[in-house]
């Protein structure tokens, strides 16, 4: 039944440099990942900034708060923590723009974005025209926890639903919680896809979205026999922070 799953970078190439950074974009956007993911959130002064969590405090170790901070004030604090991080000069929270500039230099690396707060559609209009101008939109997903980001992604924005995903298994209890037939359900009726836990997915729930048009990603799979395993299901894309050959 397998296929060959496309390859995400999770937060950049985040197993050779730290995470979310420019050093982690460039060497995923530089190798044979299909996609490159990163996370956003809003600075203070409205730029858009890159970073997992919306603090500073466990890779720059502060007490920032990003969506309370001007862009100048979390560039401040430069990034201490994540893999390989002395093999790099100095890294900074990049913005988005600056992760866009790096994937825009290759002509096959798919910007994968996941969007961290409840933007509302003045804001996701703006995220997608930095998107336009890097002429990345019709390679561009979209991926988010909050469903109601992507239906308005969708139905206000016109983004296409093939390249919208929904981040299952990240809060509790959903951590722990199977994908249901309920979600799956949801997925079907809004014809968006599923982007999940890897241990949250059973080989039913491949057979019965895939029946219904469904794609699937899953994160964040680091073993290579679970790799092996979840390609042979036919998952569409892995979410990986290593290179398995």
């Amino acid at each position: 039944m397998g296929n060959k799953a496309k390859r995400i970078a999770h937060r950049g190439f985040s197993s050779e440099a730290p995470e979310n950074t420019t050093a982690a974009f460039a060497l995923a956007a530089e190798g044979d990942f299909f996609g490159v993911e990163c996370d956003i959130w809003k600075s203070k002064d409205g730029v858009y900034v890159v970073s997992h969590d919306n603090h500073l405090s466990r890779m720059c170790l502060s007490d920032g708060i990003i969506p309370k901070m001007t862009y100048d004030q979390i560039y401040q604090y430069p990034v201490v923590k994540g893999k390989k991080n002395g093999n790099y000069a100095t890294l900074h929270i990049p913005t988005f723009r600056q992760y866009l500039s790096i994937i825009a230099r290759s002509d096959v690396s798919h910007p994968v974005i996941e969007l961290k707060a409840l933007f509302n559609t003045a804001e996701l209009g703006e995220i997608l025209d930095l998107v336009k101008e890097f002429e990345l939109y019709d390679r561009a997903y979209f991926i988010s926890m909050h469903q109601s980001v992507l239906l308005l992604l969708k139905e206000q924005c016109g983004f296409p639903a093939e390249r919208l995903q929904y981040v299952y298994g990240v809060p509790r209890p959903s951590k722990t919680l199977p994908v249901s037939m309920e979600l799956e359900q949801w997925l079907i009726d809004n014809r968006i896809n599923l982007d999940t836990r890897y241990t949250l997915l059973s080989e039913g729930n491949v057979m019965r979205l895939h029946k219904a048009g469904i794609q699937i990603n899953v994160w964040t799979v680091n073993r290579k026999e679970d790799f092996l395993r979840l390609e042979n299901w036919g998952v569409d894309m892995i979410t990986t922070e290593k290179y398995f050959r």
